[in-house]
């Protein structure tokens, strides 16, 4: 039986209502800055709306059939490599096609010296530098590339492989890849299971109170973990062959013997290494390796079942997209690994479709994650705040009346038992596909959809029910956090100080959901509109614990502003990101536009703007959580630039000089397409992983100019 959403209260959680909050609602982010008082700025750089029209005209272009817009997030070659890997394991051949596309994205992605590393590479517009390395390479992806290179059928003696094969042994070699590196390679016999961390299945049977139990994870690191302990319990090694013996050699030229790994098993390249665990967690791993040499046989085939049951249900839940085409990989080698002819071994193949780009231009590419639902949201509110032209009309039409489709309607079946949230009422941020809603991915389109009615832009289908709207605050509610934050896909369930746990040395702040700046600030805004425009048809009693939750958050984003006056990003590059959200956040909730937070906060950007009158930070500052600014040859980017003026016109307006300046720059930068060209990833997770969300330079200096245009009159 599917559980259906209900309309009753929602559980809240957050400090007493603020008694200023009757009052506060009339402030959000998309009309702070066009009060009775601050008419819509005059745009002396685009006093004819050219640049708006001209920008509506590219985002129509990109508009897909069904009304969403999905921009490719372009992230490094990894996953790419991964699924060469999987099917070279389960036997799956890769049409020649194919092969030669894959060879293509690895093409285009190879730095100059060789390699492949963390960071996309850019494809920019400019002749002298048309490809733009601003990174390193790594020897984790730099070794998932030659290998896979080697098992596509390219000869060693390639110019691609022989500079891939000089970045390793520049690195030290392969002995020193992080652990899932080790993890690949050990699955096509490249290394020995031995010298990987060992991940337990075992922890699977843990009652669901233990302080250790897989459940607390975040979910990603949840799922990817699950997949690998399965492999490792299992000890997973494909069949070998003349070309896998000739990829050792070529690996390891002074030959593999097993007794050389033992000395690095705690050693990791220095090009990848970005948080080593901490000395408690390596002997944990020392403990576990002796204690898997005598797990019971019967425990461990318990331990593999249970695995698997959670792994089934993760490929039924989302047709066989799962959460990620990571532990989509995974899942699939695990099944193979139980059964080659497991049946439903083919959907999981088919499933891993989903995430890839291909083009003859890039070559084949997996995305790390799909963006629709967040990239239509944005377009909407962007929309809702322009001139209501015929084409920005029709564009917001139907977009409208595909974000409903993509709401959750009923929960996911069972999903208590694998330790989901409940899902209904909420929003991803990939498509209708991807049954994994997420706090902000709500938020956001919950009030996209409610702006554009109140614009008047939207017709009968696009208009969601109030039982729906309802639905939506209510999954809302659910993802905050008892500091008044709020999580992404679920609040936070382990204590903070499995933060210090961290295996994946490669990422940081991977192992829980925290209270993300971005993630508070669209909660927050969303809440406190959506109880502003349902009023008395919102039940009291969820009125007051959206209050409530409000407030919380309120506070949590005042607690989180540093002394120089931004916020932090966790999602996007940087203190812009972070300082975008937060402050629209908070005038939603009621602060007022004369409080010091936003003193400090549009003090902190004016003094940032940069001599080209744009704004630009580099993905540096994540890796010691500090602003850091891009080198001085370095133009800014148009998607930074668009964050900042975007806040300056909610919290102060009066900053004109800066504005219209930053206005300037988005208008040189456009082409004569409307169009916005290549620039510097301003997406990243987990501190180190940056992405490049191709439709970002596109929504949010659309978005700018729109806010600065205002409706006509």
């Amino acid at each position: 039986m599917l559980r259906k959403c209900s309309t009753g209260a929602a559980v809240g959680d957050g400090t007493e209502a603020d008694p200023t909050m009757s009052q506060s609602h009339n402030h959000s982010h998309a009309t702070a800055s066009q009060t009775a008082t601050t008419p819509p700025l005059e745009l002396s750089c685009d006093p004819n709306g050219s640049a708006y029209a001209k920008a509506l005209d590219a985002l129509a272009g990109r508009q897909q059939s069904n009304g969403a817009f999905a921009g490719e997030v372009v992230w490094n070659p990894m996953l790419v490599c991964q699924y060469v890997f999987v099917c070279h394991i389960i036997g799956h051949e890769i049409p020649q096609t194919r092969r030669a596309l894959i060879r293509r994205s690895l093409e285009v992605q190879e730095f100059p010296g060789g390699g492949w590393g963390m960071l996309p590479v850019v494809h920019t517009d400019d002749p002298d530098e048309p490809r733009a390395f601003r990174g390193n390479a790594w020897l984790f992806h730099t070794t998932l590339g030659y290998v896979a290179l080697r098992l596509l059928g390219v000869p060693a003696d390639d110019p691609m492989c022989a500079r891939a094969r000089r970045v390793i042994s520049d690195a030290g070699g392969v002995y020193k890849i992080p652990t899932w590196g080790r993890i690949w390679l050990a699955l096509l016999g490249l290394y020995p299971w031995t010298g990987a961390q060992p991940i337990m299945p075992e922890l699977w049977l843990l009652p669901e109170s233990a302080p250790m139990h897989p459940r607390r994870l975040y979910c990603h690191m949840r799922l990817i973990y699950l997949g690998l302990s399965y492999l490792y319990g299992a000890k997973v090694v494909a069949p070998g062959g003349p070309l896998l013996d000739a990829v050792r050699s070529e690996l390891y030229p002074r030959g593999y013997n097993t007794a050389d790994f033992e000395q690095y098993t705690e050693s990791i390249a220095a090009t990848d290494l970005y948080e080593d665990p901490a000395p408690a967690l390596k002997k944990i791993f020392a403990a576990l390796r002796h204690v898997d040499r005598v797990v019971p046989g019967v425990l461990r085939k318990r331990a593999l079942s249970k695995a698997m049951e959670h792994i089934l249900f993760e490929f039924r839940s989302t047709n066989y997209v799962c959460l990620s085409p990571v532990n989509g990989f995974l899942f699939c080698l695990a099944l193979h690994a139980q059964d080659p002819k497991h049946p439903e071994l083919a959907q999981g193949i088919a499933g891993m479709e989903y995430w890839v780009w291909e083009d003859e231009t890039l070559g084949t590419r997996f995305a790390g994650a799909r963006s629709d639902i967040w990239d239509t949201s944005f377009i909407l509110q962007a929309l809702s705040e322009g001139p209501a032209s015929q084409q920005a009309r029709s564009i917001a039409q139907a977009a409208s009346r595909w974000l409903p489709t993509a709401q959750m309607q009923a929960d996911v079946l069972g999903g208590a038992r694998h330790f989901r949230e409940p899902a209904y009422g909420g929003w991803g941020f990939a498509n209708e596909d991807h049954p994994w809603p997420v706090s902000d991915c709500t938020a956001e389109a919950l009030e996209a959809l409610m702006r554009i009615q109140d614009a008047g832009m939207s017709d009968e289908v696009g208009q969601l029910q109030l039982g729906r709207k309802l639905c939506a605050v209510e999954f809302i509610l659910q993802r905050q956090n008892d500091d008044g934050g709020f999580g992404s896909y679920e609040p936070r369930r382990g204590p903070m100080v499995l933060k210090h746990y961290n295996p994946a040395e490669i990422y940081g702040n991977c192992m829980l959901e925290y209270s993300y700046t971005e993630c508070t600030g669209s909660c927050v805004r969303g809440l406190a509109y959506a109880e502003r425009e349902l009023g008395e048809a919102m039940p009291s009693e969820l009125r007051s614990s959206v209050r409530q939750a409000v407030a919380a958050g309120r506070t949590f984003l005042l607690e989180q502003q540093h002394e120089d006056g931004g916020w932090l990003g966790f999602w996007g590059v940087n203190v812009t990101y972070g300082t975008f959200f937060a402050c629209s956040g908070l005038l939603a909730a009621g602060l007022p536009p004369s409080h010091p937070a936003f003193a400090r906060a549009s003090r902190w950007l004016v003094e940032h703007q940069r001599p080209d009158g744009g704004w630009g930070e580099s993905y540096l500052g994540l890796l010691t959580d500090t602003p850091h600014g891009l080198e001085a040859d370095e133009p800014s980017t148009v998607t930074q630039t668009a964050w900042a003026v975007l806040t300056l016109q909610d919290i102060a307006p009066h900053e004109t000089e800066a504005i219209e300046t930053g206005l300037a720059f988005l208008r040189e930068r456009q082409r004569d397409d409307g169009h916005w060209p290549p620039e510097t990833p301003c997406g990243v997770f987990f501190n180190t992983s940056v992405l490049d969300y191709e439709l970002y330079r596109q929504v949010f200096p659309t978005w700018a100019l729109a806010r600065a245009l205002g409706h006509a009159s």
